[in-house]
C-alpha cells in the first residue's frame, strides 16, 4: 500500500435510505463491490456496458437546490456540501461518494483549476478510503487511479502541486500539440508522448505498460484544439475502461459530444442563486431542440437536507 493519506470513514453514520432504484437499467460491470458499500447503500456500485471505443464516463458533483456548484464569494466546490448547517453527516456522505467514484475509476480527468487549488492544501485527489484502495489491488488494478490533467497548452498547470511532486502520484496530461513541449520541459519525470494520430480509426498505442517513474502526455490533436473522440480512444487503448470526470466544464463538453454516460449529482439543501457557477457556465448552452436527456438510476437520502441522485444519459 502507498503512503498517501487515508481517512477512516465511519460507515454506520453514512448509512443512506434508498428512495428509488431503477430495476430496468442493466448494470453488468463492477464499480466497487464491498461490504462497506452495502452497509451504506444497501448494494454494490455497478456500471452499464462499457463502450468499445472509449471509457465509460461519469462525473461527481454536489450542487445547491438551484443547481449552483459554488458560492460566488468562496468558489471552493466542497463548501456547497460543507456549509449546509442542517445536513449533519450528509456532507461527509457527499465526500465519501466522491471517494467511491474515484476508487471505481481507472482514471480521473480533472482541470488545472483543481490542481491550482491543491497547491496550498497538499491534496492529491486520490481515493482516501483504504478499504476501496485495497480492493483495487485485489482486483489487480493500480492502487491509485491515474489522475489526468486537462490543459490546452500546459501553461496553466501548477507543476509545484503535490499531484506532480509526490513520488507515488501518477502523472498524466491530456492536451493538444500546443502543450507537448511546455509539459515535457516542466515535468519532473521523463515524459512519454502518446499521439496525436491522423484520425480516431488510426489510434494504435501498441502494448501499453504503465511505468510510475514516467509521465504521460496524451495528445488529442495536431491543432490547438481538443479532439475528444481521439483522446478517449487513446485512453481506452491504454487500459482506461472507467473514467471519472471531475471538471464541470469537461462534463458539459463531453455531454455536448455524447461522451458522458452517467451523472452523479448530490443535492445539498441550500439555495445560492444569482450568477454563481453552474455546470458548463462558460460553455455554449444546449438548445431547446437538441439536448441530452436523463433517466434516474437511483435516489438516496441521508436526511431531509441532503439527497444523492444518479442519472443515466440519453442522446438524440
Amino acid at each position: 500500500m502507498t503512503n498517501l493519506k487515508k481517512i477512516a470513514f465511519d460507515y454506520p453514520r453514512l448509512k443512506l435510505n434508498e428512495l428509488y432504484f431503477n430495476q430496468q437499467v442493466d448494470l453488468p460491470n463492477e464499480g466497487v463491490a464491498l461490504p462497506q458499500l452495502r452497509e451504506v447503500f444497501g448494494r454494490d456500485l455497478m456500471f452499464g456496458a462499457f463502450p468499445e471505443d472509449r471509457p465509460y464516463a461519469y462525473n461527481s458533483l454536489v450542487m445547491s437546490v438551484d443547481g449552483k456548484i459554488a458560492f460566488a464569494d468562496a468558489p471552493q466546490g466542497p463548501l456547497v456540501a460543507r456549509n449546509n448547517k442542517f445536513a449533519g453527516d450528509g456532507s461527509m456522505v457527499d465526500y465519501w461518494i466522491l471517494n467511491v467514484l474515484r476508487g471505481s475509476a481507472d482514471a480521473i480527468l480533472c482541470g488545472t483549476q483543481s490542481i491550482a487549488k491543491e497547491v496550498n492544501s497538499g491534496g492529491t485527489g486520490h481515493c482516501y478510503d483504504a478499504n476501496i484502495s485495497a480492493h483495487r489491488v485485489d482486483r489487480h488494478k493500480n492502487e491509485i487511479p491515474w489522475r489526468i490533467v486537462v490543459t490546452l497548452d500546459g501553461t496553466d498547470i501548477a507543476f509545484e502541486a503535490a499531484q506532480f511532486t509526490h513520488p507515488e502520484m501518477p502523472s498524466f496530461f491530456y492536451t493538444t500539440s500546443a502543450g507537448v513541449e511546455h509539459i515535457r520541459t516542466h515535468s519532473s519525470k521523463e515524459a512519454i508522448v502518446i499521439g496525436p494520430f491522423d484520425d480516431v480509426e488510426s489510434v494504435n498505442v501498441g502494448e501499453f505498460v504503465y511505468d510510475p517513474q514516467k509521465s504521460y502526455i496524451i495528445v488529442t490533436n495536431r491543432e490547438r484544439k481538443f479532439d475528444n473522440r481521439m483522446g478517449m480512444k487513446i485512453l481506452k487503448k491504454i487500459g482506461v475502461d472507467t473514467l471519472l470526470v471531475e471538471s464541470p466544464t469537461v462534463t458539459h463538453i463531453f455531454m455536448k459530444e455524447g461522451l458522458m454516460d452517467e451523472l452523479f449529482l448530490n443535492q445539498s439543501g441550500l439555495y445560492i442563486g444569482g450568477d454563481a457557477t453552474s455546470i458548463g457556465q462558460r460553455c455554449v448552452p444546449f438548445s431547446s431542440i437538441v439536448h441530452p436527456h436523463t433517466e434516474l438510476v437511483s435516489i438516496y437520502m441521508h436526511s431531509p437536507h441532503f439527497i444523492y441522485c444518479r442519472y443515466r444519459l440519453h442522446y438524440e
